[in-house]
């Protein structure tokens, strides 16, 4: 019997085996899930679904401008005071449509229509209110800068694997597609 044997079993185990669990441990480090069943949104749709949401606000602004043009003219005020309401209706819009849809539901009118939905990275799962705020306040801040404005919304055509824009990047979301057409039979 020589003296490794003599010694016990090695402290460190072979390297086909798994080291054992240490108690008190933390849990192990979770893997980064692959995106691979849910496929990313592609540019054309997330394009289409901006072109949606701005029509979406639109209308949405319309209504209580259209409804003061009414109430001044059967008033007859002739002050422009009750347009400032429009201007407080577009403000809390800005913090309530797009991080509020995308917090309930995964995503704006538009995004929803063309079959998209926000998520995080990290686990798929929906945004929270802080997130889509910030993923929000992120995309319109980057707006407000010329250049950068233009970078964050180009960034998705090479930023790879997750296509995400800057604002993504930001808060680690990326956009994908909710609803995948089955492949078509081929025609014989």
């Amino acid at each position: 019997m020589n003296a490794t044997q003599a010694a016990g079993p090695s402290p460190v185990p072979p390297p086909h085996m798994p080291p054992a669990e240490h108690p008190g441990a933390g849990p192990a480090p979770t893997k980064r899930p692959s995106l691979a069943a849910q496929t990313v949104g592609n540019q054309g749709l997330r394009l289409l679904a901006v072109a949606i949401d701005m029509l979406t606000m639109a209308v949405l602004l319309a209504l209580p401008s259209a409804g003061i043009a009414i109430f001044r003219g059967l008033v007859n005020i002739s002050s422009q005071a009750p347009f400032g309401l429009v201007l407080v209706v577009a403000l809390a819009m800005s913090f309530l449509y797009s991080p509020l849809m995308t917090s309930l539901f995964g995503g704006t009118v538009g995004k929803l229509t063309c079959g998209l939905r926000v998520v995080r990275l990290t686990d798929g799962r929906r945004l929270s209110y802080g997130q889509a705020l910030g993923r929000h306040l992120a995309h319109s801040v980057m707006g407000m800068v010329p250049v950068l404005g233009h970078i964050d919304a180009l960034f998705c055509l090479w930023d790879r694997p997750f296509r995400q824009c800057l604002h993504d990047k930001t808060v680690g979301s990326v956009v994908i597609r909710s609803r995948i057409r089955p492949p078509q039979a081929p025609r014989l």
